[in-house]
């Protein structure tokens, strides 16, 4: 359910009421004078008030009834209903209500002699009290307006000012992260100078390092080339060399072959060894033997392996000493000798 008020039936509405739900007796909420229009005229004592009900959005209007307010009745502080189809009124003093049925409550009033108490009884206000009530009113209500319009005036500065603050705000932001920035710029540019004198450093570093390295691989070069010249050279010489040595063992083998001749070895019918026609016996043989041949034969044997060993050009382990038939062999391995023994 929901209520609409307004003043008379050709005026529009200036109050409407919260939509109460599922409920048979609505209570709603106060009526707030500050939400009134400004020129509603609060002095009268009429209003219509209309009723709506309905199910799921669909409203109808289910009661319109004009109000009066001196045809109100005071129910007491707390609220009486008698009449199921009766709109209760909460004002400062109590609750005033009045059945919908006007017409059979005007009938009842005419025919029923009020009766009070006369202690209570007291005079009601007069014309002029009345005026200057409702004189005091309008400047009230007045006065609430032009409140009204100071405040929204005051919020819109405030409003603005708050806007104006804000902007200056954003400013002073703005205006700090440009000061941190050209900081920041400024250290950067610092840096940047710096790493530059460090390239400078670095780049005449390279570029000695790189004269130097110029220098060497000049020489390195001319040292390649030299080595390869050297090359050459050894190749040839081991050309040479491997060539000598050929013809050297060539040479030696001659040798050895002419020494055959010259110092020819033989084997008699009784397979002893001859050279150059002496006989040499076998180192168990030499006793009872002539002395003088195998003294020659010796010297013979002596000076041929001196000469191989010559030719060969291999040490001999035990020295000799030729002198023909006195040649003679020297042990200088044996430690047991004495000098006079070793030869």
């Amino acid at each position: 359910m929901a209520v609409v008020v307004n003043p008379s039936l050709d005026r529009s509405d200036f109050y409407k009421s919260e939509v109460i739900r599922d409920s048979l007796n609505p209570t709603w909420r106060s009526l707030d004078f500050a939400m009134l229009p400004d020129l509603l005229d609060t002095s009268v004592s009429c209003f219509v008030v209309r009723i709506w009900g309905g199910r799921e959005e669909q409203y109808q209007l289910l009661i319109e009834w004009k109000v009066n307010l001196d045809g109100l009745r005071y129910t007491g502080q707390q609220i009486r209903s008698r009449c199921p189809n009766e709109i209760i009124f909460g004002l400062n003093d109590g609750y005033y209500a009045a059945d919908l049925d006007q017409k059979e409550n005007s009938e009842r009033k005419k025919n029923v002699l009020l009766q009070v108490d006369q202690s209570s009884v007291r005079n009601s206000y007069s014309v002029f009290s009345l005026l200057r009530l409702h004189t005091a009113q309008k400047a009230i209500k007045q006065t609430q307006v032009t409140v009204q319009k100071i405040g929204k005036e005051i919020e819109e500065k405030l409003r603005t000012t708050a806007a104006c603050t804000e902007r200056k705000k954003e400013r002073e932001c703005m205006q700090l992260r440009i000061g941190v920035l050209r900081s920041e710029v400024e250290r950067q540019r610092k840096a940047l100078l710096r790493e530059r004198e460090t390239l400078q450093k670095e780049r005449a570093l390279l570029q000695k390092k790189e004269d130097a390295f110029s220098c060497k691989r000049q020489t390195l070069d001319l040292e390649r080339d030299t080595l390869t010249d050297l090359q050459k050279e050894s190749t040839a010489k081991r050309e040479l060399f491997l060539k000598s040595s050929a013809q050297l063992t060539f040479r030696c083998r001659q040798l050895l072959s002419e020494l055959s001749y010259i110092y020819p070895i033989d084997i008699n019918s009784q397979s002893d060894f001859m050279i150059c026609g002496v006989k040499l016996p076998n180192s168990e043989d030499f006793q009872a033997k002539d002395d003088g041949s195998v003294a020659v034969a010796l010297g013979y044997t002596a000076h041929l392996v001196l000469m191989i060993s010559c030719f060969l050009q291999i040490p001999l382990r035990y020295p000799i000493m030729h002198r023909g038939s006195r040649s003679s062999v020297r042990d200088t391995i044996t430690d047991k000798l004495s000098e006079k023994e070793r030869e």
